[in-house]
């Protein structure tokens, strides 16, 4: 592969004539360029003295910035603790300009500015105006262990405990990483030193089903490090020197055992804002203590992931009051499947399910999710990913098939009338995604009676269209069977239908419809949409509600693949609807 400055010379020219006309001595390493890389070190005058930065470039110049490094110089501000590098540019990079900056830019332009905020005289007012918004806590900048994480709780242990011990639920280490660290897990409790919990993890993750303690101590200020190779046994020596506890498990550890310990810590957690922030450490015994002999420990860093429900609604405050909402889908074809997985994501509270199919390997080219789960009942599959991936949302569910009729009169189990019935009483909304017309028009009428929102969406063959509607009691003035009269005179349109033929794959007991996920995500993901403004539509601060009840999409036309485009309607009350006439 060509170096960059063979693919582009014109680059390299102008990046030398740029540095000349600074005027300050720079030189270019020529063992590092013969190996492929390009270094270059620059002797820039700064308070009466002399700056030395050396500048490695990467291989993609000039669409990415050099990194600038101050070789000797050390900066409370706008410098990676561990590398030395220089923060230049904000938010990674984005206001470098390829083919117009250069390094002598960084240099004239960005430099200047991260002097001016690590002056001691520096006004508050004129660093602030300065520096990027952003906080610089020593956790982001060091170098953690590949595929490992250990998820905390919003919590974080009262300062007048200072110790203690941690309880952890890991994943099973993988056989790929027997020989080397591998973390993977939550911290369900940190306790003090007499095992009692301070701080709870409450939710369960199923992946995470190892049992295993360490140990945990407070710092007064963040620990100190100097260089990447070195930070983690520095850090190491410094929860050593506050936790008795630990140097005696490691001294009688095995080898291979690994301890697990924590740092909390007062940091800048975001810009000009400070709280606790943690370190983890796995401290892997690679000799253990034979005699006088003492033991070799390796200590990796591993990361901490704010995992508490607070820290993960912050990215979407606005869908803050779903936590408290339950939506019973029912139907988990190709379009429940995925809406479910949507509410879930968004935090819904509760989500009870309703479906009687067996997942088949076909049905993943348009299933919400794929082949692990072939073979499931539709209704285990859902629950059991969102168990694993969205813990927050507690789903339980029926293998149910609506209009099913007994087998007879040996058969005890409580009515589907009864269950169904319940399950609507108990939810804040109802979202049929059944593809079924008698289902749709039992879940109507039985939405309707009890007083509950209730949302449906279909698709039509090849998944060429859609439909998504919604009728809020007190609030739209039709219902569902208004809903098909207007499409039934034409007054809302009908979407597009390629009129596909239906085919029966082996192993399934009735014909389906042709089409594929990539068209028929787009109606669920519209529903799933609709479904949490109408469970939000009435609070404070919440997901903002649509205009209107229904919605007809088009995703093709003419056989011509379309974005989508939707007609929507608001759903009014129709004179000639029996059902509205009969309305209390």
């Amino acid at each position: 592969m060509e170096a960059w400055w063979i693919r582009y010379p014109d680059e390299l020219g102008r990046e030398q004539c740029a540095l000349d006309a600074l005027g300050y001595s720079w030189s270019i390493d020529q063992v590092a360029m013969d190996a492929g890389q390009m270094i270059v070190r620059v002797e820039v005058v700064h308070d009466g003295g002399t700056l030395a930065l050396t500048a490695t470039y990467p291989d993609s110049y000039p669409y990415f910035a050099p990194m600038v490094t101050a070789d000797d110089a050390k900066f409370a501000r706008h410098q990676h603790p561990l590398g030395r590098n220089l923060c230049l540019l904000a938010r990674e990079g984005e206001d470098w300009y390829p083919g117009q900056d250069s390094l002598a830019t960084l240099i004239t332009e960005q430099l200047p500015a991260v002097l001016a905020v690590n002056r001691e005289d520096a006004l508050s007012e004129q660093v602030a105006s300065i520096e990027d918004h952003v906080g610089e806590p020593l956790s982001s900048f060091l170098p953690y262990t590949q595929d490992c994480v250990l998820i905390v709780p919003d919590g974080t242990p009262p300062l007048s405990v200072r110790s203690g011990r941690l309880e952890l639920s890991l994943r099973e280490v993988p056989p790929q990483f027997n020989d080397r660290c591998f973390v993977s897990g939550v911290v369900k409790s940190v306790c003090d030193v007499r095992s009692t919990p301070l701080v709870r993890f409450e939710t369960t993750i199923p992946p995470f089903n190892s049992y295993a303690r360490g140990y945990w101590a407070r710092l007064d200020v963040r620990p100190v490090v100097s260089t990447i190779t070195a930070a983690p046994q520095e850090v190491f020596n410094q929860a050593a020197a506050v936790l008795p506890e630990l140097v005696k498990a490691i001294q009688a550890a095995k080898r291979g055992d690994v301890i697990v310990v924590g740092l909390v810590y007062p940091d800048e957690v975001s810009w000009r804002t400070t709280s606790d922030d943690w370190i983890f450490l796995a401290v892997r015994v690679t000799r253990e203590a034979r005699r006088s002999q003492p033991p070799d420990v390796r200590a990796d860093f591993i990361r901490a992931d704010w995992g508490g429900e607070r820290a993960w609604m912050r990215r979407a405050p606005f869908l803050t009051p779903l936590r408290k909402k339950r939506a019973l889908v029912v139907g988990l074809g190709s379009l429940g499947s995925p809406l479910c997985l949507q509410l879930a994501k968004a935090g819904i509270g509760e989500l009870r399910v309703i479906d009687f199919d067996v997942l088949q390997v076909g049905n993943t080219i348009r299933w919400g999710l794929g082949w692990q789960y072939a073979g499931f009942q539709k209704t285990t599959a859902v629950m059991a990913h969102i168990a694993n991936e969205y813990p927050y949302t507690a789903a339980s569910g029926y293998n149910l098939r609506i209009g099913g009729v007994r087998q007879g009169p040996w058969d005890r189990t409580r009515s589907e009338y009864a269950i169904l019935r319940q399950e609507i009483q108990e939810a804040d909304i109802i979202v049929d995604a059944a593809a079924n017309h008698r289902v749709s028009h039992f879940l109507a009428d039985l939405a309707s009676e009890v007083g509950k929102p209730y949302v449906w969406l279909t698709t039509t063959h090849g998944a060429a269209g859609g439909i998504v509607g919604r009728v809020q009691p007190t609030r739209t003035d039709g219902c569902w069977h208004c809903f098909l009269r207007n499409l039934a005179d034409g007054s809302i349109r009908l979407p597009v239908d390629e009129g596909t033929d239906e085919i029966q794959p082996g192993g399934c007991s009735q014909p389906t419809f042709i089409g594929a996920g990539i068209d028929s995500d787009a109606i669920a993901h519209l529903a799933a949409r609709l479904t949490v403004a109408t469970l939000n539509s009435e609070e404070e601060h919440g997901y903002p509600d649509f205009s209107w009840d229904v919605a007809v999409g088009d995703l093709r036309r003419a056989h011509m693949s379309l974005a989508p485009e939707w007609t929507t309607y608001s759903l009014g009350k129709r004179h000639d609807c029996a059902a509205c006439g009969t309305r209390v």
